[in-house]
């Protein structure tokens, strides 16, 4: 089966590696150079579910030493002044001897990564273009040209979207007190905060806060920077120095109606893009690689290509739906100060903390979808 993929990003490039492997010929359209590809600053979350993808299809073993492990996920509601953990225990017991709830990835090291094994396959011909010359050559088309996808636009393919009243802040920080296989997850009032570990002191901040605190925090020198971030951090946990200088985006959620489009197939956040809270994201985005390659993979829906869009859009619905109510609910949930929601609120907590199944059951849906 011959399929072009538009994007080489790390969903693109995935699903690249993925369908080569499956007996595909890929064509692999990306204007922009390897060296703009890799040079993004951001961090990702790696979940179980990843790690089984890249073992299936062999880019775990040239990944992993490029990946940060941690044993505990710390989650703190400052609200409640309430915390209770995540623990390798928690996992399923084929996910437990990897001794890991999760890992954190920098996207410089995981992207020459991926691009390095893909120079090595006969079967995935790169193309310096994200245009199309003829796209009577492929059976599919894959969209995987990210959120401002110029072929969904071009297709006027609808979505469901809107921008969050929030921005994302992200730093690196050397922390004192912050053990390096701990993570933590922080609900307040101004809205999700996370705390990644880079290995040794080094952390990845991720803070949501409103346009008018970002904006005013983004002015803030670096000195007064560090004082704010000691009044956000968990108790006994203290930043040093700021390794680099902090950056901000906006926040915005999209959800296509459809992800195909004919013969053309929208993967990863071409198809959804939700809060970074949880950290599903980067995890979501390789599951549809997965789920397409999976059904490419049965010999009679290659022979019925015309079918496989359809079944794949369908094949991921629930999934996508679910991780965005749940992104959804945990942010709104962290906002609600008011205290009439305090009791339900103390509730959860007190329900995770106590019952070890309950716990098993949401890590598993965090850490291996549906």
């Amino acid at each position: 089966m011959n399929i072009a993929i538009i994007g080489s990003g790390l969903t693109g490039s995935l699903a690249a590696i993925s369908l080569a492997n499956a007996g595909c010929r890929v064509d692999l359209y990306e204007r922009l150079s390897d060296e703009e590809l890799i040079d993004r600053d951001r961090t990702y979350a790696i979940t179980h579910s990843s790690r089984k993808i890249l073992e299936r299809i062999g880019v775990w073993s040239h990944l992993v030493s490029n990946l940060v492990p941690f044993q505990y996920l710390n989650v703190i509601d400052y609200e409640l002044n309430k915390k209770f953990q995540f623990l390798i225990n928690d996992l399923s017991l084929s996910d437990q001897k990897y001794c890991a709830v999760g890992w954190i990835a920098e996207h410089k090291k995981i992207m020459f990564s991926i691009l390095k094994f893909i120079s090595d396959i006969d079967h995935i011909n790169k193309i310096p273009t994200s245009v199309i010359p003829n796209t009577n050559n492929y059976e599919l088309i894959i969209a995987a040209d990210g959120s401002g996808s110029a072929t969904k636009k071009k297709l006027k393919t609808p979505s469901f979207n809107f921008n969050y009243d929030q921005m994302c802040i992200t730093a690196k920080v050397l922390l004192r007190g912050a053990k390096s296989n701990e993570a933590f997850e922080i609900l307040n009032s101004q809205g999700p905060f996370a705390v990644l570990p880079l290995g040794g002191d080094l952390f990845q901040i991720i803070c949501s806060q409103s346009l008018e605190n970002a904006t005013n925090k983004m002015n803030l020198s670096k000195s007064l920077f560090l004082d704010y971030l000691a009044t956000l951090l968990p108790y006994g946990v203290q930043p040093d120095t700021i390794i680099d200088k902090p950056n901000s985006f906006p926040i915005n959620f999209v959800f296509n109606y459809s992800f195909y489009s004919g013969k053309y197939i929208y993967l990863g956040e071409t198809a959804h893009k939700f809060h970074p809270v949880g950290g599903q994201g980067l995890n979501l985005c390789w599951r549809d690689v997965d789920c397409l390659t999976k059904l490419i993979s049965v010999p009679i829906f290659k022979k019925n290509h015309r079918i496989i869009p359809f079944l794949y859009s369908l094949s991921r619905l629930v999934d996508v739906l679910l991780i965005s109510i749940f992104t959804d609910s945990l942010v709104r949930y962290s906002r609600s100060n008011i205290s009439i929601f305090k009791l339900p609120r103390t509730f959860v907590f007190f329900v995770l903390k106590k019952y070890g199944f309950i716990r098993k059951f949401i890590l598993n849906i965090m850490t291996n979808g549906l």
